[in-house]
């Protein structure tokens, strides 16, 4: 129970179901969904389709998304909506133009967005409502406005150099070249005809049509190796979990080209290492927390990538005696030093979870990586593009290095917790980027290991080891920062927050909907 005497939030229940997002709108849109008579699936794509127009700096239907759906009394099903890189852009090309690393801007950042057809191959097998009804608010917002939400607008005065680069994105993003603020109603009719088109023709609409020639001619001519026939290619991949339990616990993840394995290899570092024995708030707690990242960042970045192209073998990575072999290298006493584990960007997304009266629930992940993705928008559809290309190495022989309808090895990942009877007591996921699999073990941590609330669990003060740095937010007790200075750490202070989340409890023994909203974020749970 929060101390009602310092600033938070409570935990919001209900017993017909429960949305948590990171903006207000899509909460909202996702419970109408549900009291109309729509399913946890009908009710997670209406919300992240509002989110790809009313939070442009972190998602869009120019970009991708992972989903875990677990229809109760069913196993949980692993959704992997990533897209893949133009069949053109193999490492030979990126030779033969000299060009040694993909910018954040180029027209190579950007691979095919996966996102539609994956909320149109979710709604197909698992959908209960119309199409064309499950976005039609999305359509409404983009057509009519919204106001900007104070998190959003800080995001979108931090990208106006970016959006000021491409005369698309000048033009429909920024308003008398500036930034939309705070409060401020912003449309984007373009994008609300493109979704009138998509809500009537769906995978065809976006893949096979106008705006697949409109999106591929904007791409060539800035000099991307884009055609008709990358887009055509795009598919959606349904496949399995991955899980490995903790404290008695099954935690379900995707699969590769999604780092779902990190966490897995992370929790089981953490199980290992018995940080549970170190209190919530200690100077213990945080630099194993840092260590275990570093250590599996560093198998990550060198070992993972699409496993189309890659033959990985996941067990190998949990066994017992791989995961003793990582935590001989943790020390209490000083830091583990490499750069191996470096990673080539830092993006942003959005992550909503949902659950409905039949304790169907989705865990749901959208993103056009970095804030603004590539900053680039099509000519004539409103369409802003993921640049999640960035996250490809440029190298011969390392597992993400581009290729040819290859998949990046992705920031995004949504994650579930069931018994042992695949019957889901959490669906949850974190925000920001690299610090996805250390933030879903942080949450766990919190919820399984220390007691805490859903709600508490994401408010607590984080920290994040990246690139020789260790992250920490203001929130951080001091004593704990100046231990961690003194035995090696790099500090670094995050003027703002480090990522943001949203979690839903399933209390299976008293029937209700527990959720929680990260207030780092726009967002909000509700329940009904």
């Amino acid at each position: 129970m929060r101390k009602l005497s310092y600033p938070g939030r409570s935990n919001v229940l209900a017993q017909n179901g429960m949305v948590a997002t990171s903006n207000p709108l899509s909460s909202i849109e996702a419970i109408k969904i549900l009291q109309k008579g729509g399913n946890a699936i009908d009710a997670a794509i209406a919300a992240s389709a509002v989110q790809s127009v009313v939070c442009p700096s972190a998602t869009g239907i120019g970009g991708d998304c992972f989903a875990i759906i677990s229809m109760n009394g069913k196993k949980p099903i692993a959704v992997n909506g990533s897209g893949i890189a133009p069949k053109k852009a193999n490492l030979q090309f990126f030779k033969d133009n000299k060009i040694e690393s993909i910018g954040l801007t180029s027209p190579h950042s950007v691979t095919i967005p996966g996102a539609v057809h994956a909320w149109c191959s979710m709604h197909e097998k698992f959908g209960r409502i119309d199409f064309k009804e499950v976005i039609s608010s999305a359509e409404n917002f983009a057509r009519n406005g919204f106001p900007v939400h104070e998190v959003e607008s800080i995001a979108w005065k931090e990208n106006e150099t970016k959006l000021k680069k491409n005369p698309n994105s000048k033009k429909l993003f920024l308003n008398k070249n500036l930034s939309y603020s705070f409060g401020e109603v912003f449309k984007n009719i373009p994008l609300a005809n493109t979704l009138r088109v998509i809500s009537k023709d769906k995978i065809k609409g976006f893949y096979q049509s106008e705006i697949t020639k409109d999106m591929v001619k904007t791409l060539n001519k800035l000099g991307g190796l884009h055609t008709e026939e990358d887009f055509y290619n795009q598919k959606t991949l349904f496949s399995k979990t991955i899980t490995n339990t903790y404290r008695g616990l099954k935690i379900h993840q995707c699969q590769l080209n999604s780092p779902g394995l990190v966490v897995l290899m992370m929790m089981a570092m953490t199980e290992k290492l018995n940080i549970k024995k170190y209190n919530p708030s200690s100077f213990e707690r945080y630099h194993l927390q840092a260590e275990i990242s570093k250590i599996c960042f560093e198998i990550k970045e060198t070992i993972f990538g699409d496993p189309n192209f890659n033959n990985i073998n996941i067990k190998d990575f949990l066994s017992n005696e791989y995961i003793s072999s990582l935590c001989s290298k943790v020390n209490l006493n000083k830091i583990y030093s490499t750069k191996k584990g470096y990673v080539t960007s830092h993006p942003e997304t959005i992550y909503l979870s949902i659950v409905d009266q039949d304790l169907n629930s989705v865990s749901f992940i959208n993103s056009i990586c970095h804030g603004f993705g590539s900053g680039i928008t099509s000519n004539k559809t409103g369409i802003l593009f993921q640049n999640r290309g960035v996250n490809f190495r440029l190298e011969d022989g390392h597992p993400n290095s581009i290729d040819c309808r290859k998949r990046p090895l992705h920031t995004i990942i949504p994650g579930l917790i069931t018994n042992e009877n695949d019957e889901t007591l959490y669906s949850y996921g974190v925000m920001g980027g690299q610090y996805q699999p250390i933030g879903q073990s942080h949450l766990i941590q919190n919820i399984i290991d220390y007691n805490l609330s859903v709600q508490e669990g994401l408010d607590f003060p984080r920290a994040f080891a990246l690139n020789g740095y260790l992250n920490v937010e203001k929130s951080l007790d001091n004593k704990i920062v100046n231990k961690l200075k003194n035995i090696g750490h790099k500090i670094k202070i995050n003027e703002n927050s480090i990522g943001g989340g949203q979690c839903i409890k399933i209390d299976r023994k008293n029937g209700v909907l527990i959720g929680g909203s990260d207030p780092r974020k726009d967002g909000m749970a509700i329940g009904y």
